[in-house]
């Protein structure tokens, strides 16, 4: 009696190899997927921040429902807002702003405008959360930075439009500047109103206790920093005395 063998022709049946490569394509193809949405999620998160400018209302109070590309999309405006005010200060023309170029810090530009923020940020959830807000951390994070898209749009061409402008028209360059700064401030309001929920009322004394409470962690900042300066050098001069002595 014969052996019966199944025959397998070639290509009917695929080598144990094949059956991994279909699940691996098919991961590769959803994280592509996954990645593009989340771009397209960035995208329109940017989009809605320049729809603030004139729509902030609906833009504040729709902040919970941006989705995951909302932190990633404040992130870019923050550095972008960061790049405009640093490229402003070098284009700016020297006879509005006679600061020189090679004395312009990054590092210098960055602390002065990056740690207020910062502070506002921490200082406006936590007063929020004792005055029973409703906007999370994560809210009032994407609604300051949204909030900064008229220094993004309109900084650096108001800095190079000193280039062409002389000095007996300066008006224009410092009223181009406090309409930016009376809208970022506005857009700040309305995003606190919206985001926690208040009232008129109570969306400006928040944004007061808010801000005593910046100036109050800043005295502490500077109190801690004056001490710890002090502890230091107290301990260098008892090291260099017993160094002495010895």
């Amino acid at each position: 009696m014969s052996s019966l063998k199944p025959s397998y022709s070639k290509g009917r049946f695929p080598s144990p190899a094949q059956p991994q490569a279909a699940p691996a394509r098919e991961r590769a193809r959803l994280q592509l997927t996954e990645a593009w949405e989340y771009v397209r999620d960035i995208g329109y998160c940017c989009k809605m921040a320049l729809r603030a400018l004139r729509h902030p209302f609906d833009v504040f109070g729709g902040i919970r429902s941006l989705g995951r590309g909302a932190g990633a999309a404040s992130v870019l405006l923050l550095l972008a807002a960061y790049f405009v005010l640093l490229i402003s200060k070098l284009t700016t023309s020297y006879i509005f702003d006679p600061t020189e170029a090679s004395r312009i810090n990054p590092i210098t530009l960055l602390l002065q405008y990056g740690l207020p923020w910062i502070t506002w940020v921490c200082a406006n959830y936590l007063i929020s959360s004792i005055m029973r807000g409703q906007g999370r951390l994560a809210e009032v994070f994407v609604g300051s930075a949204f909030a900064l898209m008229p220094v993004v749009l309109f900084s650096l061409p108001l800095a190079v439009l000193t280039n062409v402008l002389t000095l007996n028209e300066k008006v224009l360059v410092d009223t181009g500047e406090t309409v930016i700064l009376v809208w970022t401030v506005v857009l700040l309001y309305i995003q606190v109103k919206e985001v926690h929920n208040y009232e008129l009322f109570e969306t400006g004394w928040n944004i007061i206790v808010s801000v005593l409470f910046m100036v109050g962690i800043w005295v502490l900042i500077f109190i801690f920093a004056g001490l710890s300066f002090q502890v230091y050098d107290f301990v260098v001069q008892i090291v260099r005395e017993v160094s002495y002595r010895g």
